[in-house]
Order: structure tokens, then C-alpha cells, then sequence
């Protein structure tokens, strides 16, 4: 690769004769620079390529004007999607970001962590993989203003965004009820998830309202474990899935043996991904207002990065049920809502 000087703010000041500390000023919009001349240097800058240095601004400064956004799967629709609304949002405000992948994985997550804390960026975005609370005692040392989003700990002070989980739930299993449903599973996500708990608690309680026993088993879907889940089950008739992806998989499954749905076994899953994507077949899910989830979290965040001492707040949104084809064994389109 052939060498090039990279442009400096003495490059372009030579350039226009004038110094370095008056095109450092001009572009970082000082009121101490006319505007006459700051259009001459902006000019000047962009044709020759000037980047700027955001760490070098962010120790003079304070502010890298950068948010990371970490989750635990980047590829995982319900989190693209996520990523996509909330960096929009912050773009508007404007933000950067830096996207972090943990893969679930606490290590990773905690890498992450030092990596955004490296970058000095001014506050974090985490669905945190809650496996142990090591990231979040590096986000609290270092008091990084941060959002937990999607997932909860009770006693941690952090911002939160979640749906309600426990209501959808409840919207679900009262839903599977209706249709005639007596034995509905609830096939979890990992116990030590707030949401998996969470969950588990508005289907179990819906169950025990109506005299039935309910029933939960766990799977990891990333490793094919709601197929061995539903190897070890007899006799149910309806399925509670705590990710949509779990529900397709577990979908999938049923299909393969020629078990039908909804005839045979009705299913449900949670996040509504297929609002945002085509699927193999109409699922019924548990949905909630997207563009309110990303506006709420950003609020939060700004927030906190301007009031940094206010209290922790944590704030479930509302959820709503969309009935399809999966659950609804006359196949009719119904939405049932919860504010």
C-alpha cells in the first residue's frame, strides 16, 4: 500500500494560513471562530479526508458522544432489530455507536465492558447474559452510565428497560386455555434468566388459577435442546415457547414426527419476530411497542448520563398477544391487549 500522509489539523491549517488551535476550534463549533471562516475549514477538511479523533477529543473533553450497545447474540433477530432502532435513535441525538457481542458468555461480556470503557464511551446499553454480576461491578467502578435492556436484577442499581414479562405470560397461557388447551408446556430459556423467571411465574400462576398442573421444562435452542426436551414429553397439547426462535425450533420438531398445529399441539412463542421477518408458518406470539421500547431506553440513558447521581428506575412496558394460525385452530386473526 503506497504511503500517504494522513491529514492533521496542522495540514490544513498550513494549508489555509492559519494555526492549529483555530481549526481545532472550528471544529469543535467554538463561537470563538467566525462562521465565515469555519465554513472555509470545514471545506478544506472534507476534501482532504480529515477524520477525527474521537478518543483525543473525548480526554479533552469528556465526551466521546459514542454509546456501546452489548448483547449477548447480534445475529438473534430480536436483538438486530434492537440494535438497529436504538442506534437510529441515538444517531438522532447525536451519538455514535459501538456494537459489542457477547455470545452469552459471561468472560466475553466483561471483555466487552473494558473494551467500551477503553473507548470512553459516554454510557452503555447491556442485555446482560446475568450468568454473574462481574460486568456490572466494572460498569459500577467506573461509573459508566448504563441501561439494562430486556433483562432485570432486583437489587442491582441500574436504569431498566423490560416488557412485562410476567403479564405476557399470562396473556399466553390463558390464550392456549381458550382454545381448549389443558395441558400447555412451558419451554424455558436458562433458569438464572430474569425474563425465563419471570415468564415461568405468569404461566405458572394462570395454570394453578384453573386447577391444572403446570408443567415447565428447560432447553438451550442454540445447542438443540428443546428437540431433546420434547423427546422426554407425553400427552401435552400446547406449547409456551420463551423465545420465538425456541418455538420454531420446537415447531420444526413437532412437524417432522407429523404432528399438526394447531390441531395436535398448539404453539406460542414471545418477542413477535414475526412482525419483522417472514416465517416458516403464522405464529402467535407476545408482542410489544418496539418504537416505544428504543425511545424509553434512550431516554433513560440520556438521562443518566445527565443526572448521574438521580435513583435506578426500572420500567416494564406493556404487552399485547397477536393470535395466528398456530394457536387459533379456526385459523382467525386476533389481537388481545394489555395496557
Amino acid at each position: 500500500m503506497p504511503k500517504t500522509n494522513k491529514p492533521t489539523l496542522k495540514s490544513i491549517a498550513d494549508r489555509l494560513g492559519l494555526t492549529a488551535n483555530t481549526v481545532s476550534l472550528a471544529l469543535r463549533d467554538s463561537p470563538l471562530v467566525r462562521p465565515s471562516t469555519k465554513a472555509r475549514i470545514y471545506q478544506t477538511a472534507r476534501e482532504m479526508g480529515y477524520v477525527h479523533n474521537v478518543l483525543a477529543g473525548a480526554m479533552r473533553s469528556g465526551q466521546s458522544h459514542t454509546v456501546a450497545l452489548i448483547f449477548g447474540d447480534v445475529s438473534n433477530p430480536i436483538f438486530a432489530q434492537r440494535i438497529r432502532s436504538l442506534s437510529r435513535l441515538l444517531q438522532e441525538k447525536g451519538y455514535q455507536t459501538l456494537i459489542l457481542n457477547t455470545d452469552e458468555d459471561p468472560a466475553a461480556e466483561t471483555a466487552a465492558i473494558r473494551t467500551a470503557i477503553s473507548y470512553q464511551v459516554d454510557g452503555v446499553i447491556l442485555c446482560p447474559c446475568q450468568k454473574n454480576g462481574d460486568s456490572l461491578a466494572l460498569l459500577t467502578q467506573h461509573r459508566v452510565p448504563c441501561v439494562l435492556l430486556g433483562r432485570e436484577f432486583p437489587d442491582a442499581p441500574f436504569d431498566t428497560v423490560t416488557w412485562d414479562d410476567r403479564e405476557g405470560a399470562r396473556l399466553a397461557a390463558a390464550h392456549l386455555l381458550a382454545q381448549g388447551c389443558r395441558r400447555p408446556v412451558f419451554l424455558s430459556g436458562p433458569a438464572f434468566i430474569s425474563s425465563a423467571a419471570l415468564r415461568r411465574e405468569g404461566y405458572e400462576a394462570v395454570m394453578h388459577e384453573n386447577g391444572l398442573s403446570p408443567l415447565t421444562i428447560y432447553a438451550d435452542v442454540a445447542s438443540g435442546g428443546a428437540e431433546a426436551c420434547l423427546e422426554a414429553l407425553d400427552g401435552y397439547d400446547a406449547l409456551f415457547a420463551f423465545s420465538d426462535l425456541m418455538a420454531l425450533e420446537a415447531a420444526s420438531t413437532l412437524l417432522s414426527r407429523g404432528i399438526r398445529i394447531p390441531q395436535d399441539v398448539a404453539v406460542c412463542g414471545f418477542d413477535d419476530i414475526g412482525s419483522l421477518f417472514r416465517m416458516p408458518f403464522s405464529l402467535t406470539s407476545i408482542a410489544c411497542d418496539r418504537a416505544l421500547e428504543a425511545e424509553r431506553t434512550v431516554a433513560q440513558l440520556l438521562n443518566r448520563i445527565q443526572h448521574p447521581d438521580a435513583a435506578p428506575r426500572l420500567e416494564r412496558l406493556p404487552v399485547h398477544l397477536i393470535a395466528r394460525g398456530s394457536t387459533r385452530r379456526d385459523f382467525k386473526q386476533e389481537e388481545v391487549s394489555h395496557e
